[in-house]
């Protein structure tokens, strides 16, 4: 996909336009070493849940973070920028939340969850806007009625159907970010606890991830339809 840093306001814009978005689609952006951190970014100065840096970002903010600043380990790990604690991996930590009847079934659950296995040191977060930076994911906290037209975007060149996949866990992480970039396709998920609970998504607002290569044929279904 022929997709270039000046892409980046033209896509923001007509997101915001065909989504009427309150929030700003917010790049993200894998990286191995700081040299390939573009200049003027820079780290975030505390520790934050990932999908708190996500919420930061879509209101505005430029920054970076490593796993050092990611205070989510279950979401930071699913990004590949740390290993999965054991009691986490083991299915122990959400069995003791309550979130399953044994923790033989949550460990089911985790061992589903799309992981980046592939390790980064850490994650680029900014507006698409004002990203300068090529997208791994561009992440978008809308409405169920703007998720439709996502989904109609999407299939308006590919056909078929978008399937999505979420356990109602690691969604900020796992759903919208590693799964895209993973599977190189767009994934829909209605958040989790930690999500609503400390990065403010509301009760009306779900989430879609995209993959970099979800996003030229969304603008120009989006000019069509």
């Amino acid at each position: 996909m022929d997709y270039t840093i000046e892409d980046n306001l033209k896509t923001a814009e007509v997101l915001k336009e065909k989504l009427n978005l309150t929030r700003l689609p917010v790049a993200i952006k894998f990286f191995n070493d700081e040299s390939e951190i573009p200049e003027g970014i820079e780290k975030i100065g505390e520790k934050l849940r990932h999908c708190e840096m996500v919420t930061k970002a879509a209101n505005g903010d430029v920054f970076y973070s490593t796993a050092e600043e990611q205070k989510c380990k279950g979401g930071s790990s699913s990004m590949g920028l740390e290993e999965l604690p054991p009691k986490i991996a083991s299915g122990e930590f959400y069995y003791n939340l309550g979130r399953f009847d044994s923790v033989e079934t949550a460990k089911t659950v985790i061992d589903s969850i799309p992981r980046k296995d592939e390790q980064s040191l850490g994650i680029i977060y900014a507006p698409l806007e004002k990203a300068n930076f090529i997208p791994d994911v561009v992440v978008i906290i809308t409405l169920p009625k703007y998720g439709m037209y996502i989904t109609q975007g999407i299939v308006y060149n590919n056909g078929g159907r978008v399937n999505s996949s979420f356990a109602g866990i690691q969604s900020l992480c796992a759903d919208a970010v590693s799964a895209p970039y993973i599977r190189n396709e767009a994934n829909a998920t209605l958040a989790c606890n930690g999500s609503r609970g400390y990065a403010g998504i509301v009760d009306e607002e779900i989430i879609y991830g995209l993959a970099l290569d979800n996003l030229k044929p969304l603008l120009e279904a989006f000019e069509n339809i």
